[in-house]
């Protein structure tokens, strides 16, 4: 389990991410409380599906879980000369302004949501605790091709942001490149997440948005049903909470 604490807007929040327990500690003086993934139900979270690996399998077992498809273009993708894979499990300042630079352009691109500079002070918090891991592949010549950044509590990764420039260009030949890029970072970084002696490869949850569903649908895994959003400790917490109408900027 996880937790930070930060202030916005005068509220107090405290984000507790994969607690066990309903009985978690909440700090004093907390307006909010921000759950991630509960694996019990607390009352005032809503159920959404997450996609979980097992990273006790043999690494065989893991790679037939993948289709065919995926499994063949991390193939292609690990041949390719000039692809350089990075993990950083003590990003600086300057490596998640970088990120952040990276990921907007890909959010600008496809008309979602920007990583802010309040997110930003949620990846530092967690890198103050050891718990962020930013992972990214280069290309020779071309810089960052695409990023995936975790939350990892020892047990647990699961992936707060997913980026590629993939959608930047019309050159169909890049656009497979990074294509298969993503997919080789994605299974290089559940192995390095295994061999460090995590247990759960967690995809962050099941959009409806189908690209990204299927995506990562690709590399198998269980399907299961845990438990998110925001508890009120305060009668500024509640507040909050009946005027946010469910879509959060944080």
């Amino acid at each position: 389990m996880l937790s930070i604490s930060r202030t916005r807007w005068g509220i107090q929040i405290q984000q507790i991410y994969f607690p066990k327990e309903p009985d978690f500690h909440v700090r004093p003086s907390t307006d909010l409380v921000g759950i991630t993934q509960s694996i019990v139900p607390i009352e005032g979270l809503k159920p959404i599906e997450t996609l979980q690996q097992d990273l006790s399998k043999r690494e065989e077992a893991l790679f037939g879980e993948i289709s065919k498809s995926a499994r063949q273009q991390i193939k292609q993708a690990g041949k390719t000369s000039g692809l350089f894979t990075f993990i950083n499990v003590n990003p600086s300042d300057e490596d998640i302004t970088v990120f952040q630079e990276f990921y907007n352009k890909a959010a600008d691109r496809k008309h979602t949501d920007r990583c802010t500079d309040f997110h930003v002070e949620k990846l530092k918090l967690l890198r103050d605790q050891k718990a962020l891991v930013m992972t990214k592949i280069e290309g020779e010549g071309e810089g960052a091709l695409c990023y995936r950044v975790y939350a990892a509590d020892g047990e647990r990764a699961m992936p707060f942001y997913s980026a590629s420039h993939f959608r930047l260009t019309g050159d169909s030949q890049f656009r497979r490149l990074v294509g298969k890029a993503h997919r080789l970072l994605k299974w290089e970084n559940i192995l390095w997440f295994k061999n460090n002696g995590y247990l759960i490869y967690d995809s962050g949850g099941l959009t409806p948005d189908p690209n990204v569903r299927n995506f990562k649908l690709e590399f198998g895994g269980t399907i299961k049903t845990e438990y998110s959003g925001y508890l009120p400790y305060s009668t500024a917490g509640k507040l909050v909470l009946k005027v946010r109408n469910l879509k959060s900027h944080w």
